[in-house]
């Protein structure tokens, strides 16, 4: 899926700035660090940031010395594991701890039995007082998910990729059947996916893998690159690199034992939709094609739009909204140099932000500050020169397309009669079906603003009812 900076996240839903925190070597508290010990633990607290409330668990370890370490969860936002590099006890019992990844400070009072510890949050020069006591998170719901044993084979395999010299690690789920199967390719989003697309607590992959192969089709989904038991990297990969990963998939899958080689199908979800078209439109024996909110706008403005509604999702007024697109659209206009060094255009970008940094509403700069960083990456600038219409009008399988009436990340008034207008010029008539589904999101869940922040909060991990309609509309293609 197409996802936000944690920094912007985290700082549009408290709709304050981030500021630079100050080193472990600033002028010390009069009282001496004590060892860690009585605060390590699991801490809950809510956060009242305006009306927003924000559920956060702190995990305190144990580090180098007295000192203790950690990691951060933001349960209403789904951002997990943000690591905590300084947690410090003192002989007074004060407790401080530093996140660098949303450049956030907490310091309070660790009380007697070590049970709370009362204090504040800060964060863009502005405090909010917090409350954390020690206790588990409560368990995520998810019903969904699929329980073994399973009425189908399943088995972890390994894809040699030579191209980039990786191994490529996944799942097979297989019918049992004596007949040839026919079978799908589960393609993820952005970022680094396990092959079961995990985020928050949902595994909607695995829950898209168990209704196919129970419908008979066989399913292969794997690790993304340097993702569980897949090696290489992300960091240099773009996403026709990503797309070199599916085609290899392809290749194997027809191979193995069981399966109808002219049946396969690839169904991806956010960028895994982009991927899929380049994929079946470079080669013959992709049988049909499922884009599970795939994008058609072209990237640059396709980030300007999702960052814009994530942000009023997130609680910032309709000013600073448009300031943000405003100044996101100048820094990506001034980002389209494919040619120059990577560090040259992230210093020129740099001053191009403190340059305007007087004239942004406040706290936006705090905000824009990871822009340099995240738009000079290859992924990103692979994808905001990326226009997925001439792609799609290449298109001659079968192809169902669906977008999410409620989606913040491909917004379906957006992407929908790009994609429409794309696949009508491909000749395929009824052979392609594109449909908005009314009141979902990017997960394609039932929803009720599309936010990021309900992602968690949901319990369903995809609608029923789309789960089932993708079922049946690839058992029909696969059957014809």
């Amino acid at each position: 899926m197409l996802r936000p900076s944690l920094v912007v996240m985290v700082c549009l839903a408290l709709n304050i700035a981030a500021p630079s925190l100050a080193q472990d070597d600033a002028p010390a508290p009069k009282a001496a660090l004590v060892d860690i010990e009585p605060a390590l633990g699991t801490y809950l607290g809510t956060l009242q940031a305006g009306p927003t409330r924000l559920r956060l668990v702190f995990r305190i370890e144990r580090g180098r010395g007295e000192r203790g370490t950690g990691t951060m969860d933001s349960m209403d936002q789904g951002v997990l594991g943000l690591p905590v590099e300084s947690v410090v006890l003192r002989a007074d019992r004060s407790v401080t701890l530093r996140c660098g990844a949303v450049r956030g400070e907490f310091t309070g009072t660790l009380n007697a039995d070590a049970s709370e510890i009362e204090g504040t949050w800060t964060q863009g020069g502005q405090e909010l007082p917090l409350l954390l006591t020690r206790g588990q998170p409560p368990e995520l719901k998810r019903p969904q998910t699929p329980k073994p044993p399973y009425p189908y084979r399943s088995t972890d395999v390994k894809i040699e990729q030579a191209v980039d010299r990786l191994t490529l690690a996944g799942t097979l789920t297989m019918p049992e059947s004596k007949a040839l199967a026919p079978a799908v390719i589960l393609i993820t989003g952005s970022g680094p996916q396990d092959r079961d697309e995990s985020l928050m607590g949902h595994k909607p992959f695995l829950v898209i893998a168990d209704a196919l192969t129970r419908a008979g089709v066989a399913v292969l989904r794997l690790d993304d690159r340097g993702v569980g038991g897949s090696t290489g990297s992300l960091d240099t990969a773009t996403t026709v690199d990503l797309a070199r990963d599916t085609a290899v998939a392809v290749d194997w899958l027809a191979r193995q034992p069981g399966i109808d080689a002219k049946r396969i199908g690839l169904v991806g979800h956010s960028e895994g939709g982009l991927i899929a078209p380049m994929v079946a439109t470079t080669r013959d024996d992709v049988a049909f094609m499922v884009l599970l909110a795939g994008p058609a706008q072209k990237g640059d403005a396709l980030l300007v739009e999702q960052t814009g509604l994530l942000a009023a999702a997130g609680g910032a007024d309709a000013a600073v909204v448009d300031a943000l697109r405003r100044a996101l659209a100048d820094l990506i206009e001034q980002s389209n140099d494919p040619a120059a060094p990577a560090d040259e255009l992230q210093g020129k970008l740099r001053g191009a932000l403190l340059a305007k940094a007087s004239e942004l509403p406040p706290g936006l700069y705090e905000i824009l500050d990871p822009y340099p960083v995240m738009l000079v990456s290859p992924w990103m600038r692979a994808f905001l020169a990326y226009d997925p219409v001439p792609t799609l009008e290449k298109v001659r399988c079968p192809t169902l397309a669906l977008f999410g009436e409620r989606d913040l990340q491909v917004p379906a008034a957006s992407n929908e009669p790009l994609a429409q207008a794309a696949l009508a010029k491909t000749g395929l008539g009824d052979r392609a079906t594109i449909r908005v589904v009314p009141g979902v999101n990017h997960l394609f869940q039932p929803c009720t603003t599309g936010g990021i922040a309900e992602y968690m909060q949901i319990e369903t991990t995809i609608d029923p009812a789309t789960l089932k309609a993708m079922v049946e509309w690839i058992v029909s293609t696969t059957t014809r």
